[in-house]
């Protein structure tokens, strides 16, 4: 375990100095350019009406501009991951999940809203995402993956009846997010149950029945269709960092000037283009590194 939490935190704390040394810069860059990039003021609003405030709390995760919100997010849950194992150890995956559940029942009644009001004001700039519905995500991820040990990966046997059902709720789910169904079956109080920042029960089922299905189906995709995004996932951090300043760029750049739908693609497949290429120039230089330091081993 302590092996385990040694590297969980060094995580943790390796993303937490990303982060810094990614909203800093950005957000100082927004107020030096703001008067020739107005939409910059839309993304950066709260830190541009008390600047030093933002600063002082940027260390402390409570200043947290759009986009930028993802790394604090991950540097808590990793914080409190090796204290999840440690209780499920202990105590058993039930207890855990019980209470994790517990407090993501809580965000959907907004209980705490009263309590958290002062913190949605300027210079505070928290996440959309309500961390107490979001960690039952992580902890339920976490418990599924330490559960899984000794048997091969994403693979689990389901019963036939759960496996049906659940292929069910994914084709709904599927054709409604994508417009196949008519909105007007559905009422329309529905969409609040599918909430993304509160991680709504409807949404929370549709990925519970996206896991059964995945996991029984276990599709096995060629190698050479899913190298492009391996590339990506070796050097998932540096890429997602790389990508945050362009998609801020782009995202002010399409709102400064008019343009066509198809200018707008074009901007976008140019910013994925971009992360293929930094992801490209790091994997060559770790091969690079990696054969210069077998050269060095072997003395040849």
């Amino acid at each position: 375990w302590r092996a385990m939490a040694g590297r969980v935190w060094l995580r943790a704390r390796v993303l937490y100095l990303v982060h810094l040394a990614l909203v800093v810069p950005a957000a100082l860059a927004a107020c030096l350019l703001v008067d020739y990039l107005p939409p910059l003021a839309n993304h950066f609003h709260r830190f541009l009406l008390d600047p030093w405030g933002g600063l002082a709390l940027m260390p402390v995760l409570l200043h947290q501009p759009p986009l930028f919100d993802i790394l604090p997010m991950y540097v808590v849950f990793l914080g409190v991951t090796p204290l999840c194992l440690a209780a499920a150890h202990r105590w058993g995956w039930m207890p855990v999940l019980l209470l994790s559940a517990s407090l993501w029942l809580v965000a959907q009644s907004r209980f705490l809203a009263p309590l958290t009001g002062f913190v949605s004001q300027p210079p505070f700039s928290l996440t959309p995402f309500n961390l107490l519905a979001w960690q039952f995500l992580w902890a339920a991820g976490v418990a599924l993956g330490a559960t899984s040990t000794g048997r091969a990966p994403g693979t689990r046997r389901y019963p036939v009846p759960l496996l049906v059902v659940a292929a069910g709720i994914v084709g709904v789910a599927f054709l409604s997010r994508h417009g196949f169904w008519p909105q007007a079956w559905f009422d329309a109080s529905l969409f609040r149950w599918m909430n993304k920042w509160t991680l709504g029960p409807l949404r929370l089922l549709n990925l519970a029945a996206l896991v059964i299905v995945l996991q029984s189906w276990n599709p096995r995709v060629p190698a050479r269709l899913t190298a492009p995004l391996a590339l990506l996932g070796r050097h998932s951090l540096a890429v997602f960092a790389f990508h945050l300043p362009l998609v801020v760029a782009a995202g002010a750049a399409l709102r400064l000037y008019p343009h066509s739908a198809l200018e707008a693609s074009i901007v976008g497949l140019l910013v994925i283009a971009a992360m293929f290429a930094w992801a490209g120039w790091l994997e060559w230089r770790r091969t690079a590194a990696q054969a210069r330091g077998r050269i060095n081993a072997t003395g040849t």
